[in-house]
């Protein structure tokens, strides 16, 4: 059913920004076309405490945020 929607897909070379490696892909929809989603701002991820066992306290906190 996807392959009946889409009419091709673009895949562009990866580049490394900011020192993450990006891929773009463009897909031509059937009687549509390309749709273009604006880049937006990502929600920071929150610090996270688990209590594993008694007296044991794990967090996990994100060292960087991917753009």
């Amino acid at each position: 059913m996807l392959n009946e929607r889409i009419e091709k897909i673009e895949v562009f070379n990866a580049e490394k920004v900011d020192g993450v490696w990006e891929q773009r892909l463009r897909i031509h929809y059937n009687c549509v076309g390309a749709i273009e989603i604006p880049d937006l701002i990502p929600l920071p991820a929150p610090e996270v405490s688990v209590n594993t066992r008694k007296g044991v306290v794990v967090n996990y906190a994100p060292s960087t945020i991917a753009g």
